[in-house]
Parts: C-alpha cells; structure tokens; sequence
C-alpha cells in the first residue's frame, strides 16, 4: 500500500530529521570533532570474492591469510644504518613474509635482502656542483665492512625521494598499494589491511599523517608513513616521462624539481603528486608520528583506529610487541584505549625526575615570587583550577600544564633545574568513564 505524502507529514518528516541532526551531528561539528565510520572487523565480500579468511591477532596474520600479496612496503634508510639498524628490523619481520623493497645511499646486501642504491641512476648535471653529492661520493668509497655513520649523509636523505618512485614502479609494477616507511616507523598491519580494503588501488590515492606548510602543498610526514596507490604512482610516472630518457632506467631525474634548494624529501614528493593531480587524503591520527611514551590520549586519540607510530627505539618495538601478545581481545581493531591499558600503570599523582611532556595549555614562566612557578605544589593547584588539565610539568622556572594524558619520559636534573610531573588522577578517571568502552574502531574522514 503506497502511503501518501501529505504537507502535514512531510512536516512531522523534516522535523524528526532535525531532531536527529541537532541531537547527533551538531554538537560534533560544534566540539569541532572529526566525523568518523566503524570499522569492520573483517571487510565485507566483493562480487568477485568471499570475506577472506583473516585471523585477526595472530602473528602475521594478513600475509598468511594472502591478503597482503599485492601490498608492497618501501624502506627508506641511510648507509650508516644498513649495518647496525637493519638487520634488527629485519629480524623483527619474523615470520611475516612481506614484499619489501629497500633504498639507501648506496647498493649492499643484508640478510639475503638486496638494498638498491636510489641515487645510481641520477644524470651529472644533477649531482655537478653540489656539495650534498661529496658525501655521496665518499659513501661510495668506503669499505664494504665500514659500519661507521658518514658525516651529514642525513643530507642525502631527500635527494631519495622522487627517484624512489621510479625505481618502486620499475621493480614492483604488480603491486595495487605501496606503503613507505622507515626503520622506527610501527605498522599494525591488521589495521592497515582493515583500512586499504576499503579502497580501490585503481583511484589515485595518497594517505598519511598530513603536515601543514605555509604557501605549499599539505604533505604526508615520512616518519610516520605513507602509502600511495598503484593509479597515484602511475600518475607520478605519467608527469616523469616528460624529463626520463628510459623507462628500463628508472631514477634519473628529479622531475624538474630544484631538489637542493627544497628542506624535505616528503614534502618535495606532495608537490610532485599534486602537479600529477593527486591531494594527500589525511589520516591523522590513525597514521601517527608518536610513540605510546609520547602519545596524547584524548577525545581525538581514544576510539580512533591505530595503524602506524614514529619514533620507535628497538626497545620500544620490544615493550609493544610483549604487550600486543597479551592483550585484552588481539582480535579486534587496535584503538588509542586499548593503547592506554600499556602506559597507564606508570602514570601517578607525583612523579620526580620526570617529564610528562605537558602542552595544549597555559605555560607559565617564573616572573613573580608567588603563582604556578613558585612550587610543585602550586604548579599542581594551577592545574586543578583549570578545568581542561589533566596533568602538569614542573622545572623551577616553568609550570607547563596539559590538556592530554602523556607518559613522557625520565628526565635528570639540568643546568640547576629539577623536573617533576604529575597528573590529576580523578579526572583521568572521569575522562575514561565518560568514553570507554569504546563501540567498536573508528576510522576517521579524511582531513584535508
């Protein structure tokens, strides 16, 4: 029986609507939040394949299950790291059989993993007069066993960059995603399929964390990741072939881009992308350039998915991968929440010898013989008045005090200076109370 439209429940239609939106967008938009969907916990079914068989929390799980065949990871080092870095990374690989590629500075082999030296192919002009290309040069005279770093050859580092593209699409030209990362970038690659199989690799897409420049275009931060699909590397190989000379010789050029004269590889790259006519989608903070010392916990870092962290030392990658085999419900989407359960026990209402890296609120310095810098004790008052303070940073002459919950890190005495940190204990209670347990993983709408 059709129902028929009538100006009167058209009324009552529009206003339920309304009630709706006012109730459950607008004050979102109002807090400025980021609008969000939940993850599936597994990617629904194409017309052309079943719900692969994924299991989720296992070691290694994407790249057993062959999900991860066509997803190529692109390691970035430097020559001095290939040595005494790598083969730590590589041993913690494991058992996951990933296509990796990997650039440095100059050609080697470790551990059976052939290492191509990005900057090979590069024409003279580009390497004539430039005192950056010296300490190339030197690299390239050294022993085979020398382990030692070159001095500055962190100068070559952006030089890699745009021939990295070329010589990724020479040797991978199968692959449907390419994820480019570096020696102390994390990955949880459970996440990381979760999130790429919500997309087609046949749309150009670029992802990341995304930084802000003035008057260039937004780039994606290396450190914590980045990936490019197969139709956004094509569209970069599509603008080469204006200044390539062969396709079977791939990084010769810098795509007409004054390399020497630029800051950051990363950011040089954004420009090359956006002349081919791909934008960085950002996805902060799912890919992420903190480590979980260092992570702010808040309402835009709780039920958000977690797909990459920066910074990582090896003890790090330690500590997390211990937690990550005992944590509550390995099989579901890894979220800052759950992050939280592994810092929490060392966060305290006093702290000595210790930076919590406070920010996001008011840092007052020591001017007057009374107020937030005359004690610890004071500096903590400060906080409890302030109603977004959740924690606070004490030196002698600066109380810091912050709008997120960090674990931070030791920090010994300096230049007559003590540190002491501590947090508001009932509020980081209330805090989680008023958003746990999160309803599932939240994958976040892009920005920009």
């Amino acid at each position: 029986m059709m129902v028929r439209l009538t100006p009167l429940r058209l009324l009552c239609a529009a206003a339920v609507f309304c009630v709706f939106f006012l109730s459950s967008f607008l004050p979102r938009l109002l807090r400025g939040e980021r609008g969000y969907d939940v993850l599936a916990e597994r990617p629904p079914p194409t017309v052309s394949a079943p719900v692969p068989q994924v299991q989720f929390g296992d070691e290694c799980s994407p790249f057993s299950a062959g999900v991860m065949e066509r997803v190529t990871f692109v390691l970035k080092i430097g020559h001095g790291e290939v040595a005494t870095q790598l083969p730590k990374y590589l041993n913690r690989l494991g058992r996951c059989k990933q296509d990796l590629v990997i650039f440095s500075d100059r050609k080697d082999e470790v551990h059976g993993f052939e290492i191509a030296d990005a900057l090979a192919h590069l024409r003279p002009e580009y390497k004539f007069n430039n005192a950056d290309f010296d300490i190339y040069d030197r690299i390239q005279s050294l022993n085979a066993t020398h382990q030692d770093k070159t001095p500055d050859g962190w100068r070559l580092d952006k030089y890699k960059f745009l021939p990295m593209m070329e010589w990724t699409s020479y040797m991978r030209p199968e692959s449907d995603w390419y994820v480019f990362l570096e020696l102390d970038t994390y990955i949880n690659y459970d996440n990381l399929y979760r999130f790429l199989s919500t997309f087609s690799p046949k749309t150009a897409y670029y992802f990341g964390s995304p930084v802000w420049p003035a008057k260039k275009p937004t780039f994606a931060h290396g450190g914590s990741g980045f990936v490019l699909s197969r139709a956004a590397l094509d569209k970069i190989m599509a603008l080469g072939r204006m200044f390539g000379e062969n396709k079977h010789f791939p990084g010769t050029h810098f795509f007409g881009v004054d390399v020497a004269k630029q800051c950051c590889g990363d950011e040089i790259l954004a420009q090359v992308l956006k002349k081919s006519g791909v934008s960085l989608r950002g996805y902060w903070p799912m890919f992420n350039g903190e480590k979980p010392d260092t992570m702010r916990f808040d309402r835009e870092q709780w039920c958000e998915a977690i797909i990459t962290m920066h910074h990582l030392s090896e003890s790090d990658f330690t500590s997390l991968n211990t937690w990550e085999r005992a944590r509550r419900h390995p099989e579901r989407a890894l979220v800052f929440e759950q992050l939280f359960d592994m810092i929490e026990p060392q966060i305290q209402t006093r702290k000595d010898d210790w930076s919590n890296m406070s920010d996001g609120g008011p840092v007052y310095k020591k001017k007057k013989k009374k107020g937030p810098t005359q004690s610890v004790a004071n500096c903590k008052r400060a906080c409890e008045k302030d109603a977004k303070c959740v924690q606070f940073e004490y030196s002698g002459t600066e109380c810091a005090l912050g709008y997120s919950i960090r674990l931070g890190h030791a920090q010994r005495p300096q230049d007559g200076r003590q540190w002491t940190s501590g947090w508001i204990m009932d509020r980081i209670k209330a805090f989680k109370q008023a958003r746990s347990p999160c309803q599932g993983a939240r994958f976040v709408h892009s920005n920009p």
